[in-house]
């Protein structure tokens, strides 16, 4: 289902704050705090195991802030130094939040400040007609082939979303992956042909986690990949630890590099011997 296609999209004045800081990983797990910047909540695409169906109790449409950009500049200009994320309660692209641009244009005249946008979207149109700006990060979201087939409903394919990914970076925005979450349900080795893709795009970045996710999704996406998970130590449902590692160490193999990853827990990153030296939310 392509964007915005069949569900409901609701413009909204917000009156709660757009900016909050995201702190609320558990102490065992590796996650820097950044902050949310909330332009949009909700989004138009249907993945299987999004936490999103849980944070926002099954329902799906979007919803667009139509504020002052003042009152968000105002917000912004109390924090000296950070990365903000648009794609923490939203897909930052797949329809397109009318205060992006003035967002575009406030964090390309910063030097402390950065604006993340993580997307599972080819939507970048806005991005095309404008001059790259090192403030801005452009993180695409990718799976493997198989893991789109089966969980990713109505995202455009790993495919597009690397050629996308190519096209902007050749613009010369700063480019990110996430190959998140890896799902084990299948053969892991579904993940090589897409590792050997962004081994030659060659991305600023490379971010990597598990599946892993809180027991009362189920109440909300029952169609969520669930088998091996067991409840681990921060709460959440994920694979057994040296399942985890096994996976990582091979898809480090297949990229020809260590990645980063992602809300992984310090005994994960002390058995691989990988010292973490930032990731996708990272500046």
């Amino acid at each position: 289902m392509a964007p915005g296609d069949g569900r409901r999209i609701e413009h909204r004045i917000r009156k709660s704050p757009f900016i909050r800081l995201f702190d609320r990983t558990h102490a065992s797990v590796v996650c820097p705090h950044f902050y949310e910047l909330i332009l949009s909540n909700g989004c138009p695409y249907a993945c299987a195991y999004c936490y999103l169906q849980l944070t926002f109790r099954g329902k799906s449409h979007p919803r667009l802030y139509n504020n002052d950009w003042q009152q968000v500049e105002k917000e912004l200009d109390a924090i000296a130094k950070g990365v903000f994320s648009t794609g923490e309660l939203a897909d930052s692209l797949a329809i397109t939040p009318p205060l992006l641009s003035k967002a575009l244009d406030y964090f390309a005249s910063q030097s402390t400040r950065y604006l993340l946008l993580l997307t599972k979207s080819t939507n970048v149109r806005l991005l095309q007609k404008r001059k790259a700006s090192r403030q801005v990060i452009v993180s695409f979201s990718i799976n493997s082939v198989e893991a789109h087939r089966r969980w990713e409903h109505g995202t455009p394919s790993p495919d597009k979303r690397l050629e996308c990914a190519g096209r902007l970076k050749e613009q010369g925005w700063r480019v990110r992956i996430r190959l998140d979450p890896i799902i084990l349900e299948g053969s892991l080795s579904d993940y090589r042909p897409v590792c050997e893709r962004l081994a030659a795009l060659a991305p600023e970045m490379v971010t990597i986690g598990t599946l892993r996710q809180f027991p009362q999704l189920d109440n909300f996406a029952p169609h969520a990949p669930r088998k091996g998970l067991e409840l681990a130590g921060d709460g959440r449902m994920r694979y057994p630890l040296e399942q985890r590692l096994e996976s990582y160490r091979k898809i480090a193999e297949w990229l020809g590099f260590q990645p980063a990853l992602c809300k992984e827990t310090k005994g994960a990153w002390r058995q691989l011997g990988w010292w973490f030296q930032g990731c996708n939310c990272t500046s």
